[in-house]
């Protein structure tokens, strides 16, 4: 089994709790959605070398080390990506009946874009590469990406004017958090302090909490804990709002488009 097979493998088993999960990950949630949270979260600090030996020991399974000859980020990246792709082409997606004929369930929509947002950003190279099929508005590049990661076929447009309207379905602290941290991050773009912004979009702990000491925004405001940012900002899909937002993606006004 090839690195980018062992690495999917060990993805989907850890965020379908079917095999046991390493210590060092701290899986410890129940649901497959807030798994995967968690491992995007710990996979941030770790390389995918060290992810799939330590999920290798953990399943009990015995690696060639050749896999990990001459590895890099950018070659793993591409070879993923292609898996992806390659794995979507091969499945045969069932017949959509009309529109006018489906009953959708209401939270359904929710809950699929929230795990593609989950699965997306777990790679850099998955992110971009949403950004570029959103950008040239290659649907069919979307629905394939969407099918690998939530095994639906999932609408760009609409997926767009959810995540652009992400706080109508949050709680008024998450509306508050998702204005002051834009702003803040609006700021530091136009400054141009990308190494601080990247860190802080990355979630980094130590530098929000240094941040929060210097940002006019926060430094009044006592509630702007690291905890706060990270249920109310991280934890919602934001960052990606934003980074979509900063390349250059439009987002609808309406979740359909005008007939």
């Amino acid at each position: 089994m090839e690195l980018c097979e062992r690495y999917l493998h060990y993805m989907s088993a850890l965020c379908e709790g079917t095999m046991p999960a390493p210590p060092e990950l701290a899986l410890t949630a129940d649901t497959t959605e807030e798994r995967a949270a968690q491992l995007q979260s710990a996979l941030k600090s770790m390389s995918v070398p060290d992810f799939v030996r330590l999920c290798a020991k953990s399943a009990g399974d015995e690696l060639d080390e050749a896999i990990f000859n001459h590895f890099s980020e950018e070659d793993f990246s591409r070879a993923l990506l292609q898996m992806l792709n390659a794995a979507a082409e091969l499945e045969q997606p069932e017949e959509k009946p009309p529109a006018a004929e489906s009953t959708p369930d209401p939270d359904a929509g929710k809950h699929a874009f929230e795990v593609f947002c989950d699965c997306v950003e777990l790679d850099e190279q998955l992110v971009a590469y949403l950004i570029d099929i959103l950008k040239c508005g290659d649907k069919a590049a979307f629905y394939k990406l969407s099918q690998v990661t939530t095994q639906l076929d999932l609408d760009p447009r609409e997926f767009l004017y959810w995540l652009a309207h992400r706080e109508d379905y949050g709680t008024d602290d998450e509306r508050t958090c998702a204005a002051i941290m834009d702003a803040c991050f609006a700021r530091l773009y136009e400054e141009k302090q990308g190494e601080l912004l990247g860190a802080l979009l990355s979630g980094d702990q130590k530098t929000f909490e240094l941040f929060r000491t210097e940002a006019p925004e926060l430094r009044h405001l006592p509630a702007a804990t690291y905890e706060w940012y990270s249920k109310n900002y991280l934890d919602r899909d934001y960052p990606l709002r934003f980074i979509l937002m900063c390349n250059g993606v439009e987002f609808p006004d309406t979740p359909e488009e005008d007939k």
